[in-house]
């Protein structure tokens, strides 16, 4: 797909690809494993992979739907598609997690010798905040941190910027790009005065971070369109993205330096959208395709992967009368071995653990919510009228037919791996 121009049609798969990678890389920040980077600097700055997946999310979308936004209608159908994408995945580990809760009450009447680490549905994990979560409002400063599935706060704010980036390309068209820009200052700025020692906010000011990358993302697209279809030294500029990639993240100190990446995370896509380099060519291969496939289903489902692991190793450590957990600023982590030998092991685990379980979360959860979305906005209301023409119907309707049909091919993709349902 080499120097591909035109709005909407093709693929990015260079760029696929990376997004796969930063998922795991996030994986791997998380995973609580106690190893030899765990408290680097360079390793807290893996963080900057989220960055990254908003600067993606921000060209991919442009690229998509850039030119196919003029009327309400396309509005709600692209909404409807948006909310199809992030928000069934996020429900069911939701849930998920509302079970482990459950699963506390139960384990505290029958073993109390086993101390938790928390109480149920204590803080993190309360009612209201199971609410806030459902409403996608987990990062809009409601609560004192992080709650239930933590990575969930960035779907949540890509969300409602997604929303921002439809209502400025159906009523600004013209304007677009400098809209884009003012957003991507402002926030940027805005983010600075209220934490300047760190780019890494969440649920406190994480739509502002959102923002900040999603609109450089947008705008290196509409930059974009204004080349020639092709890099005269790919392979040269290629290499260079990716050495200045890792210096940054290795040198790079908390604070002021760090809200040059977007800037940076733009680059890298405007480079790498040309999929003209011998990088490019390996990250085409099937194995890294798959993982940008998968990408969404690994940034959800691993902290509950890594809770059960956490939980069955200090369940183990206290009947076996071993250490097999410490703590370790604040975090309760799984003790491998050296801190050496633990970092071979948090890197293969990080793979072990949650690529097989994502594939099979894409292909039962995210794909027939996907494809349900598309077949819903495809046909007719009983009425004759198009799902997506908002005099008809609006986004709430169009919702419920999503939920309706989707619950059918839901129930498909079980049956098609052969799980028996009730």
């Amino acid at each position: 797909m080499a120097g591909q121009t035109s709005s909407g049609t093709g693929r990015f798969e260079a760029l696929d690809a990376m997004r796969g990678i930063c998922a795991l890389l996030v994986v791997l920040f998380h995973i609580p494993i106690y190893h030899a980077l765990k408290s680097a600097q360079p390793f807290v700055n893996l963080q900057f992979c989220v960055d990254m997946f908003f600067a993606l999310s921000g060209f991919v979308l442009c690229h998509a739907y850039g030119q196919r936004l003029n009327h309400a209608g396309d509005g709600v159908r692209f909404v409807a598609m948006r909310f199809a994408r992030l928000w069934p995945l996020h429900m069911v580990m939701l849930a998920l997690f509302v079970m482990i809760e459950a699963t506390k009450i139960v384990f505290m009447r029958t073993d109390g010798s086993f101390a938790l680490d928390s109480v149920p549905f204590g803080a993190g994990h309360t009612l209201y905040e199971a609410v806030t979560n459902i409403l996608f409002l987990q990062s809009f400063n409601l609560h004192g941190g992080l709650t239930w599935n933590g990575p969930a706060w960035s779907a949540a704010v890509e969300f409602y910027v997604s929303i921002l980036f439809a209502a400025i390309v159906m009523l600004f068209p013209r304007r677009r790009r400098e809209i884009f820009l003012g957003l991507c200052l402002a926030a940027g700025i805005q983010l600075y005065e209220r934490s300047p020692g760190s780019l890494f906010v969440s649920s406190d000011w994480g739509m502002l971070r959102a923002m900040f990358s999603f609109f450089a993302g947008c705008l290196v697209y509409d930059l974009r369109l204004y080349s020639n279809g092709r890099l005269d030294m790919p392979n040269i500029l290629e290499v260079s993205c990716a050495v200045l990639v890792a210096v940054f993240v290795l040198v790079t100190p908390s604070g002021g330096p760090q809200y040059l990446f977007p800037l940076l995370a733009a680059v890298v896509i405007c480079v790498f959208s040309f999929d003209q380099g011998k990088i490019s060519a390996m990250l085409r291969s099937p194995a890294l395709q798959k993982l940008g496939l998968w990408s969404y289903s690994i940034y959800m489902i691993h902290t509950f992967i890594f809770q059960i692991m956490r939980s069955a190793a200090s369940f183990l450590g206290h009947k076996l009368h071993l250490e097999l957990v410490a703590w370790h600023n604040d975090d309760k982590l799984v003790i491998l071995g050296t801190p050496e030998q633990a970092l071979v092991a948090a890197l293969l685990l990080s793979v072990i653990l949650v690529v097989p379980v994502a594939a099979l979360t894409y292909r039962w959860i995210e794909k027939p919510a996907m494809d349900t979305a598309r077949h819903a906005l495809s046909t007719t209301t009983r009425a004759e009228a198009p799902l997506g023409t908002a005099s008809a119907i609006g986004f709430g309707a169009a919702i419920r037919r999503l939920f309706s049909a989707g619950a059918m091919r839901t129930a498909a993709g079980f049956r098609a791996v052969g799980l028996r349902l009730p």
